[in-house]
């Protein structure tokens, strides 16, 4: 089995899937460009909220590397989203738990695995209900568990309970996922958890900011376009 294929390609990171003391990890190690992809992933997050008129500070670079260590991880464990166990870390490497699923983007691509993106919708949820945000929520930072899902990627984490922050979250999730056939049906399940568990629609805020990100994220722009068509009326606080 080709194991690095579990993994999705990470901007900041080379990602390696290698076997420490009779087990297998994931190596992620800083790539030359690492800081220069956080700083354009925090200013397109920052100039997002200008042209929305929900001016918001992102992350800055000692906060991205501190939220990928243990503390933050136990903050999250508290509020009963897991991560992958953390082995190691420096400031070129990062070493945490292998999981055999690979990541939720990929599990989606090839169909049958929806209820998964319920419950990283209620993973969000409790996050917001938390007065937190992951601000980049793609679903390649959620990572397949047997049946369920773990929180990766954990750099942009913040204490904020801003609409924007929230709607970061949501829209962030639902481009990820855009040039996907099965967009209609992961939608619906990620937004089913996470009303299910906050008690909360989306926003037309977060509708707005998918369609944005989904420029960037989307490998196919036919397929982006017709699923940016869908009618979201019945997810929306309107």
């Amino acid at each position: 089995m080709n194991y690095h294929r579990l993994y999705f390609v990470n901007w900041q990171r080379q990602v390696t899937v290698e076997e420490q003391n009779g087990r297998l990890v994931v190596v992620k190690r800083n790539k030359p460009s690492k800081e220069f992809h956080e700083f354009v992933i925090a200013y397109t997050y920052s100039l997002i909220s200008m042209l929305l008129a929900h001016p918001s500070r992102p992350s800055g670079l000692d906060e991205i590397m501190r939220n990928e260590g243990s503390e933050m991880r136990s903050v999250l464990h508290t509020m009963g989203i897991p991560t992958p166990e953390l082995i190691s870390i420096d400031e070129t490497t990062l070493v945490e738990e292998y999981k055999a699923g690979g990541d939720l983007y990929a599990a989606l691509s090839k169909g049958g695995a929806a209820h998964l993106a319920r419950l990283a919708g209620q993973l969000t949820a409790k996050l917001h209900g938390a007065g937190y945000a992951f601000i980049d929520n793609k679903a390649q930072n959620f990572l397949v568990d047997d049946d369920s899902v773990v929180r990766t990627d954990l750099g942009f984490t913040q204490k904020n309970s801003s609409s924007y922050a929230r709607s970061m979250d949501l829209g962030s999730f639902l481009a990820s996922v855009m040039d996907l056939d099965s967009y209609a049906s992961i939608a619906d399940s990620f937004y089913d958890g996470y009303r299910e568990e906050s008690g909360r629609r989306f926003t037309m805020l977060s509708i707005i900011i998918r369609n944005l990100l989904s420029i960037g994220f989307s490998s196919n722009s036919a397929l982006t376009l017709r699923n940016m068509l869908i009618d979201t009326r019945a997810m929306l606080d309107v």
